[in-house]
């Protein structure tokens, strides 16, 4: 597992500054298996020390399936054993759908496309789209 945490998202509407963590996508992936009624895809940008990890021979690929493993890792109970957590931003699916890798003055981040079970997270801007395929 690699250390990372979700970067923020800014959105500027009707003059208030709000932050939140990711976006839910409006595009259609056909592709994948329960689109638009059981996953839904969420657009992250995942900050963390990507030269460190590179330079241990890592691909983009294995870096950004280690991040996901650790953004699905609940945090600690601050009760003990008698309440068990659930992850900050919910489940994400094993592997992302896609990962790149930018630049933004100098510091370099991942932008992910990652597949998650929740139709609306507050931490993400928007929801996802409802689809419903009838043949």
């Amino acid at each position: 597992m690699i250390e990372c945490t979700l970067a923020n998202m800014e959105r500027s509407f009707l003059n208030t500054n709000k932050t939140k963590n990711g976006l839910y996508s409006s595009c259609m992936f056909y592709g994948v298996k329960g689109f638009g009624s059981k996953v839904w895809v969420v657009i992250v940008n995942i900050d963390l020390d990507y030269d460190k990890h590179d330079s241990e021979g890592k691909s983009l690929e294995e870096i950004a399936k280690e991040c996901v493993e650790y953004l699905n890792t609940p945090p600690k109970s601050k009760y003990g054993k008698r309440r068990k957590r659930k992850p900050t931003y919910g489940s994400f699916h094993d592997e992302p759908y896609r990962a790149y890798l930018k630049e933004k003055n100098s510091k370099k981040y991942i932008q992910a496309l990652l597949l998650v079970s929740d139709r609306k997270r507050s931490c993400f801007w928007g929801a996802g789209e409802k689809l419903s395929l009838k043949r």
